[in-house]
């Protein structure tokens, strides 16, 4: 059976020094390490260890086969969209990585497919560069939940919005720098297991309340995570929206009629919940992913999907054929 990744990470093998008087701030660099990964190091602070796969088309070609993938969708690692970096910058590096993603696509056509990124800190000028991703052969591209503490949903995004639904590209949201988290408590890693899943439920809750898809109708919405931690409160939304006329006028469609709209991927970490959002989102919105190539929760992908599917025959659809349709892919 096909299996499409709609979530995985690709990061350049190595990062050029930039032009003069473009700010350094955030410039990633990789320091090769021995075992074949690299060392990620940002303002002289290593972020990450990177597996070699990340960079490597070879050995990601090798992990897929392994894996049981036959088709890829890579997009940015999220620390990559610089969307809190000066514009320029964020600019250098969006340039960087569509190059790196689309001549990836261009080496494996029937393995590898990619979202690109934009300087959303530079609306007017990303909404002019989407024509470019779509002759690099690009499907779309990959953005935070928010841009510099802007939710992605604002209104000032709708040129870049507009441009996505004219070239039939998606957009996939991932949770990226969530606000408030002076408030959680324990180790930072608590901001990627709580805050980052928040955050993206907050951009989901935004486009519906500003009813996104009246405006930008062929506009192709995804969300990783399974939404973060929009699941838990979507009959809450629902019940509000049919309960308050002041909610219902931002938006023609109920929260539960409006998901059933978008896509989220399957990296959820319990085939319970996936059962839950299968059932909550409907079986033609989920799009299996692995959020690698590290190994994690998404790397057994059929058989966790056909495990939450049991037999109700949705299992073709969440592995291939929704994301055939999501990024318009030809399998």
């Amino acid at each position: 059976m096909l299996v499409v990744d709609a979530h995985a990470h690709i990061v350049p093998r190595e990062f050029p020094t930039l032009p003069t008087g473009v700010n350094l701030t955030g410039w990633p660099s990789m320091v090769a390490l021995d075992d074949g990964r690299a060392r990620m190091m940002i303002d002289g602070n290593e972020f990450r260890v990177i597996q070699r796969a990340y960079f490597d088309l070879e050995t990601r070609l090798q992990l897929m086969d392994h894996q049981g993938i036959g088709l890829q969708v890579v997009s940015p690692l999220p620390e990559l969209l610089g969307h809190w970096l000066d514009a320029r910058t964020a600019l250098e590096l969006a340039t960087l990585t569509n190059t790196v993603i689309a001549e990836a696509i261009a080496a494996a056509p029937a393995r590898i497919a990619g979202l690109g990124m934009l300087p959303l800190q530079d609306p007017q000028r990303s909404a002019a560069m989407v024509s470019e991703l779509a002759a690099q052969g690009l499907r779309g591209i990959e953005v935070g939940s928010n841009v510099n503490g802007r939710s992605i949903a604002d209104p000032c995004f709708d040129g870049v919005l507009a441009e996505l639904a004219r070239h039939g590209m998606a957009l996939f949201v991932h949770g990226s720098r969530p606000a408030g988290m002076e408030r959680l408590l324990g180790p930072r890693l608590m901001i990627n297991v709580v805050g980052i899943p928040q955050d993206t439920a907050m951009a989901i809750a935004s486009f519906i309340v500003t009813d996104v898809l009246s405006r930008h109708p062929g506009l192709k919405l995804g969300f990783s995570h399974g939404g973060g931690t929009f699941g838990a409160v979507l009959d809450r939304m629902d019940f509000v929206w049919h309960e308050f006329s002041a909610v219902r006028a931002t938006s023609r469609l109920s929260p539960r009629e409006y998901v059933r709209k978008f896509y989220f991927d399957t990296v959820t970490y319990s085939v319970r919940y996936l059962r839950y959002l299968i059932d909550a989102y409907g079986e033609d919105a989920l799009i299996c992913g692995t959020d690698g190539p590290d190994a994690g929760s998404g790397t057994r992908l059929e058989a966790f999907v056909s495990e939450a599917c049991g037999t109700n025959g949705a299992t073709p659809k969440i592995l291939a054929t929704n994301a055939a349709r999501f990024f318009n892919l030809t399998i």
